[in-house]
């Protein structure tokens, strides 16, 4: 499926272009300018049974001015779970499935207001609310509402072949259950960064981090629930008309701790690795 969802998409880099998996860059698409991208995204092990799941998301990306750009995405998931839930008062958590199913839909808007090639610092704003009827982790049905937003920060250095990015993403989240009455609502604060250099024409390679936290019950409750960061490898290739960017995130600490699973990561509510293929061409 990863090399599929590679091939459809590789036929066309723009401004927008990814250099990591995770971060995005504070430059935006010019005006009338229009992207199709591809997300793949694979999350692996809980400590416990087998437990994988694949994010795909296809999403059109478009430049209403020379600073603002709109996206539409379309996102599935796929689930294939054996014996991976946490069990809770001797019954697991959620059960075993092996489905594809689609998840929802979701847009963005992203303002740019400096740009890291023309000023000292690239600053640019995302907002994204979306709309999710399978759950990320279980991949059982509910109705869940999200509001993203962003912060977007990119530094360039050595005549931009070296490039630094920093982004600040709280999200809100509204979710109910298939067969619950009640909606809860959670905030999600998430830091991701990456530093990158350019190692050959169109190559470049580097380092992306990313710390996830979860705040259940807010406002009511800030207190956090749980939390982890994730630390690895990102490569980048971008020709004139296409560009593909693979990051690989294994995790490398999280609490709270299960003993039965691990030491020192979180597996429930994140997974041992996730590995992201970003494909994208422009028109």
């Amino acid at each position: 499926m990863l090399f599929a969802g590679g091939v459809i998409v590789a036929a066309a880099a723009s401004a927008d272009e990814n250099m990591f998996g995770y971060s995005y860059g504070s430059e935006t698409l010019p005006k009338g300018g229009l992207e199709l991208y591809n997300w793949l995204t694979w999350r692996h092990g809980k400590g416990a049974g087998d437990y994988d799941a694949l994010d795909l998301s296809q999403e059109v990306e478009y430049g209403i001015t020379d600073h603002l750009q709109a996206s539409l995405y379309l996102n599935s998931e796929y689930h294939a779970i054996d014996d991976a839930a946490p069990i809770e008062d001797g019954e697991p958590e959620y059960g075993n499935r092996d489905r594809f199913a689609f998840k929802g839909v979701a847009s963005e808007f992203k303002y740019a207001f400096l740009s890291p090639y023309e000023d000292a610092l690239g600053f640019a704003v995302y907002v994204e609310p979306a709309w999710s009827r399978i759950d990320k982790i279980t991949g059982g049905h509910g109705n869940e509402w999200e509001l993203e937003t962003k912060a977007i920060f990119q530094k360039n250095f050595l005549d931009d072949q070296l490039i630094a990015v920093l982004n600040i993403t709280p999200e809100m989240e509204l979710e109910k259950g298939r067969h619950e009455h009640e909606t809860e609502s959670e905030l999600a604060v998430e830091f991701t960064g990456g530093l990158t250099y350019r190692i050959a024409p169109n190559w470049y390679a580097g380092i992306e981090a990313r710390y996830h936290s979860v705040y259940p019950n807010f406002p009511a409750d800030v207190d956090r629930e749980n939390w982890a960061t994730f630390v690895g490898p990102a490569l980048h290739y971008g020709s004139k008309r296409w560009w593909a960017t693979l990051t690989v995130l294994p995790q490398v600490y999280g609490e709270p701790h299960e003993k039965d699973r691990s030491d020192t990561l979180h597996l429930d509510e994140y997974e041992r690795v996730e590995v992201r293929l970003k494909t994208g061409f422009d028109f």
